[in-house]
């Protein structure tokens, strides 16, 4: 839980494939406290059944909750991480892709979809194989409804063949493109920030003779070809590269498969290397290619997955972390931009009332990276000198850009794997977005010949404090009329004659936008200005100082030749309006 200073009481619904409710009792979760619920033993006449979750709260900042939910099939290496998503009332139609893989002839693949309206639901769920190759039928959904289908059944159905391919699911209309480009590279960027490659850490404490297979898949969703360009950032347990990956073209809707292990031949990637972020670019518009990333041994039993995402953000709140005899967690925070950048990664512990805080200048595409067991046995001290307990089993996390104004640089991942059953899952955190900026002060009162600033701040929807984004509108200020006042650069305002005007600037900033969270907004806050022109005094209290020798003292002990007086009084402009306060 995000908000900084009070509690949060969470109503849980569990909602069944035909929409049919049940409730939970409410839970209250502290400022940066996890809390976590059985679902199996909250409600056992549920257990066997599969639906939907609703979290209901009241709350000022919209993501002032971050939740997801994990799905075991404990005995077997099954751990499933879905983050939860805000319902949205204004979703444009829009369509959703993605990737099918069934590696062998028992593997089960499965599409879920959840309407989480009102209103029944009519969409096209078209499959593709490798090449491309395209069948579509009409489906519905009903209200509150969840679906579920065999992936290889569909496929089947059909007539399609191969082992991978897409999937799309479609409405009749799209949303339009939006700029995301965040770091300003004038390329679309998406990143992996956590592949593990064929030989595993340590850490994860696989079997020694486990061997990953990493691969990448890739589809092109559009009609015409595109071209993508891969570079990684390796990272072993005693070193860190980067280098150049293959260029990737891709046919209209085709599906590629990239074997990395391959890549591990010495000349593009070292063979010891055990991890790797991929961060794919293209000159094509956002989301015209989706790419997913996995590492599995060939029994499927051990590995770990890492989603692509082109999200870059001033601050990322992570859900739970885990370290005990049989679970351990990987974090990192990366720099997304193209120029230096200083960032933070805080450990929520005890309730979220104690934390372990963490700082590093990252270049371009490097990540902070901690393992969270190692901190803890062996006693790692944080910037402050400050060690994790001993014991400590849990708590949640937070990773930080400590320079953004407008636009944030980070991204950040995570996994926590668990070495009873072999299989590591990856949990992302939630990305902190701003709300409107408005102008500092507004009313703005500038005296006559005399200047006045003005800024933008804004606060985000994570729940924390006001901050001053003003460097992000710098260039853009401009009043309605300049024989009243004109403004500079940097919202420094002039008064040049009585009278009241308006002033405004522009800027970008990262907001959200229907269903897009975290897009770069262009936005132009305004307020008014009113130019004072002083024209009397008006007394307000008169008081005689005491005699002594610090602070507002009159005369000297011992000194009698006078008094010291203290007057505060108001200057008044033309019109009797309070211009500015002073002491004398």
């Amino acid at each position: 839980m995000d908000l900084p200073s009070q509690e949060l009481v969470v109503s849980p619904v569990l909602r069944t494939a035909d929409g049919t409710e049940t409730a939970i009792p409410p839970v209250a979760v502290k400022p940066e406290e996890v809390a976590s619920i059985d679902i199996g033993a909250s409600v056992p006449q549920l257990v066997g059944k599969y639906g939907s979750v609703v979290l209901r709260y009241r709350s000022g900042a919209s993501r002032s909750l971050y939740a997801a939910i994990m799905i075991h099939d404990l005995g077997h290496p099954i751990a499933l991480h879905l983050d939860a998503v805000a319902e949205a009332q204004d979703y444009d139609p829009v369509s959703r892709e993605g990737i099918w893989w069934l590696p062998n002839e028992t593997a089960a693949d499965y599409l879920v979809l959840t309407n989480q309206g009102k209103s029944s639901v009519a969409f096209d769920l078209s499959i593709y194989d490798a090449a491309g190759k395209k069948s579509k039928q009409i489906m519905m959904i009903g209200p509150r409804q969840t679906s579920r289908y065999s992936v290889r059944q569909l496929v089947r159905s059909v007539g399609l063949g191969g082992v991978y391919g897409g999937i799309k699911i479609s409405a009749h209309a799209h949303a339009g493109s939006l700029e995301r480009d965040y770091a300003g590279t004038g390329s679309w960027t998406l990143r992996a920030p956590m592949m593990a490659l064929s030989q595993p850490d340590p850490a994860l404490e696989f079997p020694s003779d486990i061997v990953l297979q990493p691969k990448i898949f890739f589809r092109n969703v559009t009609s015409r070809p595109v071209i993508a360009d891969l570079r990684f950032n390796w990272r072993s347990q005693n070193a860190t590269g980067k280098a150049v990956g293959p260029t990737v073209r891709l046919a209209p809707f085709e599906t590629r498969l990239i074997d990395v292990s391959a890549l591990q031949d010495g000349r593009t990637l070292p063979q010891e290397a055990n991890w790797t972020s991929v961060v794919l670019t293209t000159k094509g518009l956002p989301d015209e290619i989706m790419a997913v990333a996995a590492s599995y041994d060939q029994t499927l039993r051990y590995g770990a997955q890492t989603p692509f995402s082109d999200r870059l953000s001033f601050a990322w709140k992570g859900g739970r972390w885990e370290y005990d005899t049989q679970h351990d967690s990987i974090i990192t925070g990366g720099n997304g931009a193209t120029k230096p950048i200083p960032v933070a990664l805080t450990l929520f512990y005890n309730g979220g009332k104690e934390k372990y805080e963490l700082q590093q200048t990252l270049q371009p595409d490097e990540q902070l990276w901690i393992d969270v067991g190692k901190l803890i046995r062996e006693r790692v001290p944080d910037k402050n000198g400050k060690t994790l307990p001993l014991g400590l089993d849990s708590g949640s996390y937070e990773v930080r850009d400590l320079t953004a104004a407008g636009i944030g640089r980070v991204f950040e991942g995570k996994v926590i794997y668990d070495k009873t059953y072999g299989h590591a899952a990856y949990g992302c955190g939630g990305q902190c977005c701003y709300n409107t900026p408005y102008l500092t002060n507004n009313p703005l009162g500038i005296p006559f010949q005399g200047t006045a600033g003005n800024g933008v701040n804004t606060s985000d929807n994570c729940g924390g404090p006001p901050v001053n984004v003003s460097s992000t509108f710098w260039g853009n200020w401009k009043t309605a009329s300049q024989s009243i006042a004109t403004v500079n650069t940097t919202g420094t305002h002039t008064g040049m004659a009585a009278g009241s005007t308006t002033s405004s600037t522009s800027g970008q900033i990262q907001q959200t936008y229907g269903r897009y969270q975290c897009t770069v907004q262009t936005r132009t806050p305004s307020g008014g200005d009113h130019v004072q022109i002083p024209s009397s005094l008006k007394v307000l209290s008169i008081s005689t100082l005491p005699t002594g020798t610090s602070g507002d003292y009159g005369c000297l002990t011992g000194s009698d030749y006078g008094i010291k007086l203290d007057i505060k009084y108001q200057v008044l402009d033309q019109n009797r309006v309070c211009d500015l306060k002073l002491k004398k």
